[in-house]
């Protein structure tokens, strides 16, 4: 006599059938769900990353940059560089160099900065006559890399390529 056990004994059974149909449904979910969050969290690393990193290269820079700076190339030397792109040099000279010229010039300048160079073009300037004598022989433009810019110093180099300029933040006396 055949009895329902003995009939099919390699079948497995609809039980096991349900099991395994259901551990499947389940690992395909974690594939997707897995799949799905790396892709979110991909997505979101990226526009994180595309935040941090200002689109413009300098505009770290052209920020930091601007404020009141002083350095003692040659004299007393003290630039402001405002955010409109304008700016203004006070040089301070004393001896020879203030019988030739004048003791002090006062040079009106517009600036920008591009590819980490510092570029000055000076517009006009006081006292007149002195300032247009130092133009036609200096020019009335300089592009000076910058080697270092953090919150306190700015240093510059000359298109010598060796002369370099070393400006201090000035600190502005809050009261």
């Amino acid at each position: 006599m055949i009895t329902p056990e003995s009939s099919t004994p390699n079948k497995p059974s609809c039980r096991h059938w349900r099991f395994w149909t259901v551990a499947v449904v389940i690992l395909i979910g974690c594939v997707v769900g897995l799949a799905l969050w790396n892709k979110s969290a991909s997505d979101k690393f990226a526009q994180q990353m595309a935040q941090s990193q200002p689109a413009d290269p300098d505009a770290r820079q052209r920020s930091l940059v601007l404020g009141t700076w002083a350095d003692e190339y040659q004299g007393k030397r003290t630039m402001v560089l405002n955010e409109d792109g304008t700016g203004t040099m006070i040089v301070e000279l004393t001896g020879w160099r203030a019988a030739l010229s004048a003791p002090r010039l006062k040079f009106n300048m517009k600036w920008s900065l591009k590819d980490g160079c510092l570029k000055k073009q000076t517009i006009s300037g006081e006292p007149e006559t002195q300032v247009k004598m130092i133009l036609s022989t200096m020019g009335d433009h300089v592009d000076e890399p910058i080697l270092e810019l953090t919150e306190d110093r700015l240093l510059l180099l000359d298109k010598d390529g060796k002369t370099r300029y070393d400006w201090k933040r000035v600190k502005e006396n809050r009261s």
